[in-house]
Formats: C-alpha cells, sequence, structure tokens
C-alpha cells in the first residue's frame, strides 16, 4: 500500500513539474510579480516604520521641549523673586509629571555664569559625576542659550533614552544661569512602534495573499497571447503558413502576430520555391540521365560487338567506330551546354562587358553562318545601320554564341534554297536585331516552351539537338540586360527579336 503512494506521489509531483515547464512563461510572470510585490511591501514596510519612529521620536521631543520651557519659565521667575516655597511646591508638581510621564526632569546650575542658579532651585548637580557624556553635551548647548536633543543608549538606564536640555534665563541680567534636563526613557516610551510594526506585518502579509491572487490571474491574461503565438508558430515550424489577421495591430503583440504573419507568408513562399526547384532539379536530373542514357547505350552496344569480333567487314566496323564518335562528340556538346548553362544561371557569376559593336559581331557570324548554311544552299539577307557601329556594353565571344544559336536553329529548320533576313536597327536609344527564316516554323502548343530545359522539337531536324540552346540564348540576353522574343508561325517561318541598351561612344574607336 505505501509503495502504491509513493508511486501515486512521484507521479502527481511529475504532472506538476511537466505542467510548469510546459507553462514556463505564465510562472515566470507570475514569479516576477510575486517577487515585485514582496520586495515593495518590504521596502513600503521598512520605509514607513522608520518614517513612524522618526516623527514619533520628533514629536515626542518637541512635547518634551515644550515641557521644559514651561518649566524653565516658572523656576527662573520662581527664583528671580527668592520665592523658594513657592518652588518646593512646584517640585511636588514636577515630581508627580516625573511619575507620569516616566519622565526625569533635572534642574542644574550654570556654575559659569555670574549668577548661577542657587542650589536651592535644584534638584542635581552637573559636578557630581552622575552625568553622562551625552547628558553633559546637552547641557552644554544649553548654557550656550540653544535647546538640544540627543538619543542613545544609555548604560545608567540600561535601555535608549532621549535627553532634552532647556536654558534657563536669569530674569535681571538675561544670562543662562541654569538649564532643564528632560529624560525620557524611549523604549518604554515607544512600545506603541512595536504594536505598529506587528499591525504592519499583518497588513503585509494579508496584501502579499490578495496580490498573489490577483498576481496568478494577470499572469493567466498576460500569458494568453503569447500561448497563442506559441501555436502559431508551431503550427508555421510544421509547415501550416496560413495567414492569421492580428486583432489589433496598434498593440505591441499585434505588430508582432503582423511580423508572424508576414514572416508566415515568405516561408510559404520560400517553401513553394524549394518544391518548385527541387521539382526542377528533379526534372533536369532525369532529363540528363535520359539524354545521356541513349548514346550510352549506343556505344555500349557497338563496344560490346566489336568486342565480341562478330563482325569482321572493315567497312562494318569503321561505320560502328564512327558512330560511337558521333554519339561521343553529342555527349561532349551536351555537357559543354550544360556547363555554359550553369554558369549563366549562376548569380555570382558575372560577365565582363565592354563597348561591343553589333556590327563587328555579325560581320564574323555572317562567314560562320555561310559555311553552315552551304549544304542547304541557304541566303543571308542583312539590312545594317549605315556607317553606325550599333555599340552596346557585353560579351563578344557571348554574344556571338547567342546569335549563332538561333542562326543555326535557322539554317536546320529551313528547307533547301531557303532565306535567312538578320536585321539591325536603332529606336529611342535601343538597339534591336531580329533573326528571320522561312522555315516550318514552330505550333502556337510548342512556343510557350521553346525556352525551357531539354524541349527539343520533334522534328527529324533536330534529333542531334540537346534542348539547351534557346534557353542559353535567353541567358545571355538577360545577362546583358536585354530581351528575346518570338514569333512563329506553323509552315511560314520564325522570327527572333532581341533588344538591347545602347551605348555611346567616340568616334575613333574603331
Amino acid at each position: 500500500m505505501n509503495i502504491k503512494k509513493t508511486i501515486s506521489v512521484q507521479f502527481a509531483r511529475k504532472n506538476i513539474i511537466k505542467k510548469l515547464r510546459r507553462n514556463d512563461i505564465a510562472v515566470k510572470i507570475y514569479l516576477s510579480f510575486a517577487v515585485v510585490l514582496a520586495v515593495s511591501g518590504l521596502l513600503i514596510g521598512i520605509i514607513f516604520i522608520q518614517l513612524y519612529k522618526n516623527n514619533y521620536i520628533k514629536s515626542y521631543t518637541d512635547l518634551l521641549v515644550n515641557q521644559g520651557k514651561t518649566i524653565s519659565v516658572r523656576i527662573a521667575k520662581l527664583s528671580s523673586k527668592d520665592r523658594l516655597e513657592q518652588f518646593l511646591r512646584y517640585s511636588k508638581y514636577v515630581d508627580e509629571l516625573e511619575n507620569a510621564e516616566n519622565t526625569d526632569i533635572w534642574i542644574v546650575s550654570n556654575e559659569d555664569a555670574d549668577e548661577p542658579l542657587e542650589e536651592d532651585y535644584t534638584n542635581a548637580s552637573p559636578t557630581d559625576g552622575s552625568l553622562t557624556p551625552e547628558m553633559y553635551e546637552v547641557i552644554k548647548d544649553a548654557y550656550k542659550g540653544k535647546i538640544s536633543s540627543n538619543a542613545s543608549y544609555d548604560d545608567v538606564y540600561g535601555m535608549t533614552i532621549l535627553r532634552v536640555a532647556v536654558p534657563v534665563y536669569n530674569k535681571k541680567n538675561k544670562e543662562v544661569n541654569g538649564a532643564i534636563m528632560m529624560i525620557s526613557m524611549i523604549d518604554k516610551q515607544t512600545m506603541g512602534i512595536d504594536k505598529g510594526i506587528y499591525l504592519m506585518v499583518i497588513s503585509i502579509f494579508s496584501a502579499f495573499i490578495l496580490s498573489y491572487v490577483i498576481a496568478f490571474g494577470a499572469s493567466k491574461y498576460l500569458s494568453k497571447p503569447l500561448k497563442k503565438l506559441s501555436r502559431d508558430i508551431d503550427r508555421i515550424s510544421q509547415g501550416d503558413y496560413i495567414y492569421m489577421i492580428p486583432k489589433n495591430t496598434r498593440t505591441q503583440l499585434g505588430r508582432l502576430e503582423a511580423n508572424l504573419n508576414i514572416m508566415a507568408k515568405k516561408l510559404g513562399k520560400a517553401e513553394e520555391e524549394r518544391q518548385n526547384l527541387d521539382q526542377v532539379r528533379r526534372d533536369f536530373f532525369a532529363n540528363v540521365s535520359h539524354e545521356l542514357r541513349t548514346p550510352i547505350t549506343v556505344m555500349r552496344g557497338y563496344a560490346e560487338t566489336l568486342n565480341d569480333g562478330v563482325i569482321t567487314d572493315t567497312a562494318v566496323i569503321e561505320d560502328m567506330y564512327q558512330r560511337m564518335l558521333s554519339e561521343c562528340q553529342g555527349m561532349e556538346r551536351l555537357v559543354g551546354d550544360l556547363f555554359i548553362l550553369s554558369k549563366m544561371q549562376n548569380p555570382d557569376f558575372e560577365i565582363e562587358k565592354e563597348p561591343v559593336s553589333l556590327m563587328q559581331v555579325f560581320g564574323d557570324i555572317n562567314r560562320s553562318a555561310r559555311m553552315i548554311g552551304k549544304e542547304k544552299n541557304i541566303k543571308f539577307v542583312s539590312e545594317f545601320p549605315e556607317e553606325d557601329p550599333c555599340l552596346m556594353l557585353g560579351d563578344y565571344g557571348r554574344l556571338r554564341q547567342m546569335f549563332m544559336v538561333i542562326i543555326d536553329n535557322a539554317v536546320k529548320f529551313s528547307d533547301e534554297n531557303g532565306e535567312i533576313s538578320i536585321k539591325i536597327w536603332k529606336d529611342n536609344g535601343r538597339l534591336h536585331v531580329s533573326i528571320s527564316d522561312n522555315g516550318v516554323g514552330i505550333s502556337d502548343e510548342e512556343l510557350p516552351y521553346i525556352f525551357e530545359k531539354f524541349y527539343k522539337s520533334k522534328l527529324k531536324q533536330n534529333e542531334k539537338g540537346t534542348g539547351l540552346g534557346l534557353m542559353i540564348a535567353k541567358q545571355i540576353a538577360l545577362r546583358h540586360n536585354g530581351d528575346i522574343k518570338v514569333e512563329s508561325q506553323k509552315g511560314a517561318g520564325t522570327t527572333f527579336y532581341f533588344e538591347f541598351e545602347e551605348c555611346e561612344m567616340p568616334e575613333d574607336f574603331y
């Protein structure tokens, strides 16, 4: 039975610890409130008690001063008129006052005065050794005409006492001929302070209990929006980027919720882009694998056939070697195009630009284009501005490569004895280039996809293409802050348009 009880207690304790850890924000807020309230209550209590004590002592000092003044005036009057009998009767009143107030009243004479207070009118002597240094200190001030007081522990009384001294003036010559010293036992007189401390402690303790209850409710109220934010963050961390409308964006928590929504929106967009990139990556590897699989399979087949030695005809063997070489060249073109494309799409890759003349670029291209089109007897027609270099900032080699991709495609898809037209013109500080052919054209269904990776026409003319040329051309155009567009009609030919910023240079550039 005891074992079960121990297990139950341990289980309950673990549950409590688990809940406290799960609600650590509420616990921290509650403890913060509790500590602040406890420290504040303690400080208020200490300050109040100290002020109360100081004020009590000051008030009691003022009371003793007033009593001392009254006695001083009375003694001065009786001594000046030599009314000893009246003094004796008055001294009985002083004795009664001592008993009633628990106060010792000493009447002493100033021996340094010209006419000291007569001994009959005193009840103590400052020279008999009964005065402590603290008592003698206030009496000396009284001899100087000052009302003085001090409070400290006294060995004679065995407690803290308050000492007040008031001067007694000679009515005839106005000199101080004596002093009245009021001695009150503070420890007894201030028992009300102990009672006040007791009541203060009870009040502070009660206030603490009530404050902790209020702090518990306040901590739950303040931690409620934090819990909501915690749930939202947990939701976002699990991939749920649903936009939540904050109740009030003018508050700090409202602005925090709004910023959290902005972050969720950006994370959602980043996740979508990541998924798109992953899909592009998967498609890319699938396409590369597909493009490489066919030539590798062909080469392996030829290699296995040659290795087996089943073919002895020299002409057939030579043909196989030629086909293997052709497949290798195809793979080399594919790898080269992939390398160029990866550089073009790398944001850290920078093209070194300098003033380039499109007239020079196409002068170089025309010589190569005629060699490419010679087999099909393609005619090239050029229309360029007269005596104008048509300058732009760019990389000569990349621009030549871009235009050659388009011209190579134009030759590839043109019929025998076809014509390719190249035009350059300027308009509002922009350079425009168009390359047109009258070949087979591109269907409306294929036109939106021609600049994508590995997109190839199914026509026989493109059986050796890698599907990367047009995308490389587009990337080169974008790297030159330009644009490339295409218009085509099935069976009527295709026209590619380029547009770049003109670069103004001195006439002697060449």
